[in-house]
């Protein structure tokens, strides 16, 4: 019987490690790709960045798979604090998983796509136009539209990198709980 205690002890022990590990990955993880997206919103919050993203079909992969690889990880981490959840009232934990909701639900990749698929279609019609528009004044010139666009795609950009940032601090607040 002791035998069997002490190997319950030992499994318990190594899951114990194990979650703690693993929680460090996801951590580091998570670190990483808010950083990465950090990066690349500076870059695609302008029109610019637009123009690659609608042009380069490799920048446009790289950023759809890092958003791709957030929602992965917001949806382990997402599973790992529901299991939490059922074992600690912290209100941490409750905000975290109401912004991990909130993300997945306004910012998934089908609205990303959506979104940006809307830009770059405005984008081609601003390009197309470029040669009536150039000298034109106001909203309808080719700059005012440039800026228009922009604008909109930054408040987007930023909405996300907003979110994408929150959810990062949680889990560095969690993690110092935990």
């Amino acid at each position: 019987m002791r035998g069997l205690i002490k190997i319950l002890a030992g499994v318990a022990c190594l899951s114990a490690t194990s979650l703690l590990f693993s929680q460090d990955r996801l951590d580091d993880k998570i670190d990483e790709l808010t950083y990465g997206w950090d990066l690349e919103a500076d870059k695609l919050s302008s029109y610019e960045g637009l123009v690659n993203l609608c042009s380069d079909k490799n920048y446009r992969d790289a950023i759809f798979q890092l958003l791709k690889d957030i929602h992965h990880y917001d949806t382990i981490l997402y599973n790992v604090l529901i299991d939490l959840s059922k074992r600690s009232k912290n209100k941490e934990i409750d905000r975290t998983l109401k912004d991990i909701r909130k993300f997945e639900e306004d910012y998934d990749m089908q609205n990303f796509i959506y979104f940006m698929r809307e830009e770059c279609k405005a984008m081609v019609n601003i390009e197309k136009d470029a040669d009536d528009t150039r000298n034109e004044v106001g909203f309808t010139s080719y700059s005012g539209q440039v800026y228009t666009l922009e604008t909109e795609l930054f408040k987007y950009v930023q909405h996300v990198t907003n979110k994408v940032d929150k959810i990062r601090e949680h889990v560095h607040h969690l993690s110092e709980i935990y």
